[in-house]
């Protein structure tokens, strides 16, 4: 795809100027119209396109990179039309007073033809003033269009990036607040009643907090680190009230130290309902659940211990969290799997 943009743009932009050239050399009495096939006339072709295409590819290249280095400087990209036309209007003039140069010498010493330019100064404005016009017009547009093209990528990447969310959504409130896993939670809560009053209590607290979660926070593309850790661990609380020591969990995060991070909601805690549906554990053989923060990234690892029966699963979880995970940053989800452990690693967003 990236190689039929850069034939196609490379197309365009020799159609262009050899329909300049066509019109410097109709302006041009020292040329027998634009068809003139003399050797003159083909070098003059050849060189004019080839210095054109060269100066074009040169001056977007610095373009850019000037782009970058005033992204970083100003937040106010309104501000940045003014330097970038300064440099073009200067660049554009070196160029074009350049290629008047080469054009006016290299006819005087290739082709003999000192009488030509008699009566016409180094400096050339005609011509010079003329490529100068044609440069900053050509590039005005050239930017125009790639800008306009970058609108429409990101505008695409926006609606994919909101069905993905809508995907995610749908997924995790079917996970949580399906039939079946209100009726394990409800069933442990009837239990905790007759046996537990506090811990009930408790129960009916995280479980509350973490359906709201669900529910809020899904409209978000990013939530904070300790927002999505605060929702895990209201989900571990039920998990190990239901499960009691055949689970185990060590969250170790600096919650004042990741305060700034982002993370797509629901992330983490779809890692942890993946360990616990595909692995078999008992109180002798613990599922281990460890979540940690590691240089710019969240590792959640658990110990492997697959289930022999099939497990009802849409086993569109992790590719969904890859997909979000796409376009917000270039690192992408590692996912390691050992005989004995699981580990996924989350890249932390700013």
């Amino acid at each position: 795809m990236q190689n039929k943009l850069s034939t196609r743009k490379l197309t365009i932009r020799f159609l262009f100027v050899f329909f300049v050239q066509l019109i410097i050399k109709a302006g041009d009495s020292s040329f027998d119209g634009i068809f003139d096939h003399s050797l003159r006339a083909w070098v003059f072709t050849f060189f004019f396109i080839t210095y054109s295409l060269i100066v074009w590819y040169v001056a977007g290249y610095f373009n850019n990179r000037l782009k970058k280095v005033l992204d970083k400087k100003q937040n106010n990209k309104s501000s940045h039309i003014f330097p970038l036309f300064f440099f073009h209007l200067i660049f554009g003039f070196f160029v074009s007073w350049i290629n008047n140069l080469l054009y006016h010498y290299g006819d005087i010493y290739l082709f003999n033809n000192p009488e030509v330019w008699e009566n016409v100064t180094v400096f050339n404005p005609e011509l010079t003033i003329s490529l100068l016009l044609i440069y900053i017009m050509v590039f005005s547009f050239d930017t125009f269009y790639h800008t306009n093209i970058k609108t429409k990528n990101y505008q695409l990447k926006l609606e994919k990036l909101e069905k993905d969310n809508a995907i995610a959504q749908y997924l995790n409130l079917k996970s949580q607040i399906e039939p079946h896993f209100l009726f394990n939670s409800l069933s442990v809560l009837s239990s905790l009643i007759h046996t537990d009053v506090d811990l009930a209590d408790r129960f009916i607290l995280h479980l509350s907090k973490m359906l709201r979660y669900v529910i809020e926070k899904n409209e978000f593309m990013l939530v904070s680190l300790n927002e999505e850790i605060a929702f895990v661990e209201d989900y571990l609380f039920l998990i190990h009230t239901r499960f009691e020591d055949e689970i185990e969990y060590d969250i170790r995060i600096d919650r004042k130290a990741t305060g700034s991070w982002r993370i797509p909601p629901t992330a983490v805690e779809t890692l942890v309902e993946n360990a616990v549906k595909h692995n078999k554990f008992t109180e002798k053989q613990p599922l281990k659940i460890d979540i940690f923060v590691e240089g710019e990234s969240l590792i959640v690892k658990n110990n492997l211990y697959p289930r022999s029966e099939k497990v009802n699963s849409t086993g569109q979880g992790l590719e969904n969290l890859k997909a979000r995970y796409s376009h917000f940053t270039e690192k992408s989800v590692k996912i390691e799997k050992t005989e004995k452990e699981f580990v996924v690693t989350l890249p932390l967003l700013k």
